[in-house]
């Protein structure tokens, strides 16, 4: 007869089984991103343009476009990487009890910048960018110091992608503020001054810095106060997650009409100016659903599970190469748009997972492993292991 698992046997597979979910909710935001620039490349645009206040549905390029407009949410991918690295990174504070700013940076850095400079040094070489003139130099360092969000001309140009990991690593700075803040206000004071920061930031730079003629994109809206609140959304649901709590309402209206909010603000202008941080606050609900849910692991979730785990790779290399990949894979050549995308896309992500996959056992855990030998970690593996994009 088998002896039931004592306590920490079964405490040891419930937190496996949410590692492993969180690495699920990786493999669907990478996904999501994937399948928004797959879209942008289809369609030579991946949004309707504005016509005042409000979208200009005559602006779509063909009517192809309305069947696969679901994956211009696609961004929200993003806004799911930024939960998640909140989550993780507060929930493995909350276990160690402390947090120590010298072991934190460090783990930070190991996980993120290695694989990152990689890359990036690919892409500098491939673009054939020049150290010896002023923009070359400019781009450079400025994504090697991980600033170039702050630069219109630096943001988008060495990849288009790489936004988000410059907002991440200035957010890592802001965290030992955001624990201060936590111990004198409680987490729930800190997420609400979060908010309030951010909504403060959006009016800012709606009023004074943003041309409403053109979509709300560049340095301004990817500024680290706007995006805060965002990343401390994730915090925020660890503190309660990790005390048993539920965080939210269960009410199935509420996430419901959290979605539809989120669509209709994205076709009004004023809207869209909160759309990323709606976004936030519609999934962090479905997120906590998921993180309670008491069933066992699907076939679509083990699926998901080898994705997430390459996703920080998979999101350093693919946008540069999504658009290349299907234009020149020599398969379906002639058939019009988007059959001959459709038809390409599972291709291009073979082939872009396999990259992903070796850059993950080599470069990523390579990375860790090599941080973890210079500084030896104090205790076992902890949430913060799937904190990267």
């Amino acid at each position: 007869m088998g002896v039931a698992p004592g306590p920490a046997a079964s405490q040891a597979a419930e937190r496996k089984l949410h590692l492993r979910r969180i690495d699920v909710l990786r493999g669907l935001a990478i996904l999501a991103v994937l399948l928004l620039h797959w879209f942008g490349a289809t369609f030579g645009v991946d949004h309707l343009q504005w016509k005042g206040l409000v979208r200009d549905f005559a602006s779509a390029p063909s009517p192809w476009f309305w069947i696969f407009y679901p994956m211009s949410y696609g961004w929200m991918g993003v806004s799911l990487f930024f939960l998640i690295s909140g989550f993780c990174i507060h929930a493995s504070a909350l276990q160690a009890g402390e947090l120590r700013a010298g072991r934190f940076f460090w783990r930070r850095f190991w996980r993120i910048c290695p694989p990152y400079f990689a890359w990036l040094a690919f892409f500098a070489w491939r673009d054939g960018l020049n150290f010896s003139t002023a923009e070359g130099r400019g781009q450079i360092l400025s994504h090697v110091f991980l600033v170039y969000n702050f630069n219109p001309d630096w943001i988008f140009a060495i990849s288009g992608a790489f936004w988000s990991l410059a907002v991440e690593a200035q957010l890592y700075l802001l965290y030992p503020l955001l624990w201060l803040m936590r111990r004198y206000w409680t987490m729930r004071g800190a997420l609400l001054a979060t908010l309030a920061l951010s909504l403060l930031s959006r009016l800012v730079a709606a009023v004074f810095f943003t041309d409403w003629s053109k979509d709300f994109s560049g340095t301004v809206w990817t500024f680290p106060t706007m995006l805060w609140f965002d990343w401390t959304l994730g915090a925020y649901l660890a503190e309660e997650f990790l005390a048993g709590r539920r965080a939210f309402p269960r009410s199935i209206l509420l996430r419901i009409g959290a979605v539809l909010v989120l669509v209709f603000a994205t076709f009004w202008k004023p809207g869209d100016a909160l759309a990323f941080s709606l976004s936030s606050c519609a999934l962090v609900l479905l997120v906590e659903s998921y993180l309670w849910r008491e069933r066992d692991e699907s076939f679509w979730e083990r699926l998901l599970v080898p994705l997430g785990l390459c996703s920080y790779s998979l999101y350093l290399l693919h946008y540069p190469f999504i658009r290349d990949l299907l234009h020149r894979i020599p398969v379906a050549q002639g058939l019009p748009e988007p059959w001959h995308a459709m038809v390409v896309f599972p291709l291009a992500l073979a082939l872009l997972f396999a990259v992903a996959y070796a850059s993950y056992m080599i470069l990523e855990r390579g990375s860790i492993r090599l941080g973890r030998i210079l500084w030896p970690p104090a205790g076992k593996r902890t949430w913060a292991s799937h904190a990267a994009p």
